[in-house]
C-alpha cells in the first residue's frame, strides 16, 4: 500500500513537471511571435527621458537616437557568436546595446540604433553581462534598465511558428492523457466492472433447485 502511494505521488509529480515544461515552452515562444508579427515601423526614442520601463514593458521595435560609447564596451562569446555590449551617450547604464557585428571606427558616426527594445531583465545572459560590467568597469546596471538588440527586426520565423505549435500540441496531448483520458475511460471501467462481477457472482451462486425426479429427492421411492 505504501509502495503504491509513493508510486502514485511520483507519477503525479512527473506529470506536473512535464506540463510545466510544455507551459514554459509556450510562455517563451508567445512573446517571440507577438514581436515577430508586431508593427514593422519602429517607435522613435529621441532622449533618455523618453526611455522608461513603464513605456516599454514588452519587446518593442524601436529606433533610439544616440552616439555609441565604446569606452565601456564588453564582448562575450555565446554559442560560438561574439556579442559586443556597449552604452549610448546620454543614457548611461539605463540602456545596454548589443550587436553581433564587428565594431569599427565608422560606428562613431551612427546616430540611430534600430532593433528590439525590451527590459534588461529579459535579456539573455543578463546576469553574466551585468557581472562583466561591474567587474571590468565598476558599473552597475540598474534594475529598471532596458536592452536594445540591434538589427533584431520583427520578422516571422518558421522555426518560432513550428516550435509554438509543437509546444501547444504537446501541452494539449499531455493534459488529455494525464487527466481527461483517465476521467472518461476510468469512469466507464468502474461502471462496467461491478456489473461483470455481479453477473459472475450470480452465475456462481445460482444452483439448480432439486426436483422430484433427481435421485435422493424422491422420498416416495425410498419408502
Amino acid at each position: 500500500m505504501v509502495k503504491m502511494s509513493v508510486g502514485r505521488v511520483f507519477l503525479t509529480i512527473l506529470k506536473l513537471f512535464l506540463l510545466l515544461v510544455a507551459t514554459a515552452m509556450i510562455k517563451f515562444q508567445v512573446p517571440e511571435l507577438r514581436y515577430d508579427f508586431g508593427p514593422k515601423e519602429p517607435v522613435h526614442v529621441e532622449s533618455a527621458e523618453e526611455l522608461t520601463i513603464e513605456r516599454f514593458p514588452n519587446s518593442t521595435f524601436a529606433s533610439v537616437r544616440g552616439k555609441a560609447d565604446f569606452t565601456k564596451a564588453a564582448s562575450f562569446t555565446r554559442h560560438g557568436v561574439c556579442f559586443t555590449y556597449f552604452l549610448l551617450e546620454g543614457y548611461g547604464a539605463r540602456l545596454v546595446v548589443r550587436t553581433a557585428e564587428p565594431v569599427t571606427q565608422e560606428w562613431s558616426e551612427i546616430d540611430f540604433h534600430v532593433g528590439r527594445l525590451r527590459p534588461y531583465r529579459r535579456m539573455p545572459f543578463s546576469r553574466s553581462v551585468r557581472a562583466g560590467f561591474r567587474r571590468h568597469f565598476n558599473l552597475g546596471i540598474p534594475e529598471d534598465a532596458l536592452f536594445l538588440a540591434r538589427d533584431d527586426v520583427p520578422r516571422p520565423s518558421g522555426w518560432s511558428i513550428v516550435a509554438t505549435a509543437f509546444a501547444i500540441i504537446l501541452w494539449l496531448v499531455l493534459a488529455y492523457f494525464f487527466f481527461v483520458h483517465g476521467l472518461i475511460f476510468g469512469d466507464r471501467w468502474k461502471l462496467g466492472k461491478p456489473s461483470a462481477s455481479l453477473d459472475g457472482a450470480s452465475a456462481h451462486h445460482a444452483q439448480p433447485e432439486p426436483t422430484r425426479d433427481q435421485p435422493g429427492n424422491d422420498r416416495s421411492g425410498a419408502d
